[in-house]
């Protein structure tokens, strides 16, 4: 294993998952992640970040702005099991996202549970891409990572079975796909993933979804996806996540859907996080960009 990721995995193992496993108040974790981004995970100083309402109708929810690109618009979902991570949170990764692929972005401030379980994540998604498209754009990607990777996915299958215009792409970084936990690398991988603890993914699974578990709208493996656009999955190979990303690419060409498929060895949780520390996430998103590109020239 290179040495700079043997050393991210050493770190994440013996921080992220054992403070994971351990703190009950999602309301400390999510101080916790605030303070991490703010003191070590800032965008590039110079980049335009506001502060911005998607409005659609009578409802509105918060989201960051950032970019000004002229190829399209992302609109970004953050991870965190639905019960922490904010746009804040994941500003570094979007202004890179906007910036490498020259587009505006746009990362959702969804409500997060407890406070606001099912289906106040993908209300609040569906009214930001309605903002959105009652604005005239129509060059949307979606994106997001891990829990906001499945809400992205989600709400494509939404976009779909309501007949409205759909993306030109959407990319998924670990994403959960799949609420039922009965994926084989829960168990297989428990010991081996650096970042999430494997007993904690029911009692953090049930403070956002309370049964009914294969709907599509929380778990989008289920979904249906016929004419879907170009998406792109990527995961690591110790992910307690990797089977959730392997049988959502399965059913995704089962239905005729484009996918491209990313799978990185002993990669950590959503590693693109760690661009320009970590080589595998530069590597990532500059096939991230590849794929964007010939998703924008294919559209044309």
């Amino acid at each position: 294993m290179p040495a700079r990721l043997s050393i991210a995995n050493f770190l994440l193992r013996h921080t992220e998952r054992r403070a994971l496993a351990h703190l009950q108040d999602p309301a400390k974790i999510r101080r916790r992640m605030e303070l991490q981004t703010k003191l070590f995970f800032r965008p590039k100083r110079g980049t335009s970040i506001s502060r911005e309402a998607l409005a659609y109708g009578e409802t509105s929810v918060s989201a960051l702005k950032t970019g000004h690109g002229e190829q399209g618009t992302l609109l970004y979902f953050h991870g965190g099991a639905f019960i922490f991570g904010s746009a804040n949170t994941h500003r570094r990764l979007v202004a890179k996202l906007a910036a490498d692929n020259a587009l505006t972005a746009y990362s959702v401030d969804y409500r997060l549970a407890p406070e606001h379980p099912f289906p106040a994540a993908i209300d609040d998604a569906l009214i930001a891409y309605q903002a959105l498209l009652g604005r005239g754009i129509s060059n949307i990607t979606l994106a997001g990572d891990s829990a906001g990777g499945g809400l992205a996915l989600s709400l494509l299958h939404v976009i779909l079975a309501k007949g409205l215009p759909a993306p030109k792409a959407l990319v998924a970084f670990s994403p959960l796909t799949d609420q039922t936990l009965q994926s084989a690398s829960i168990a297989e991988n428990a010991k081996s993933e650096v970042m999430l603890p494997a007993g904690r993914m029911a009692e953090v699974r049930d403070m956002y979804l309370a049964g009914d578990y294969k709907n599509p709208l929380a778990s989008p493996l289920f979904g249906d996806f016929q004419g879907a656009p170009p998406i792109f999955l990527c995961v690591g190979t110790k992910e307690i996540l990797r089977d959730d990303t392997l049988a959502m690419a399965a059913r995704l060409r089962g239905q005729g859907v484009p996918v491209t498929l990313e799978i990185a060895e002993n990669a950590p949780h959503v590693w693109p996080f760690f661009h320009g520390l970590l080589p595998e996430a530069d590597a990532t998103l500059q096939k991230v960009q590849a794929f964007l590109g010939q998703s924008q020239n294919a559209s044309r």
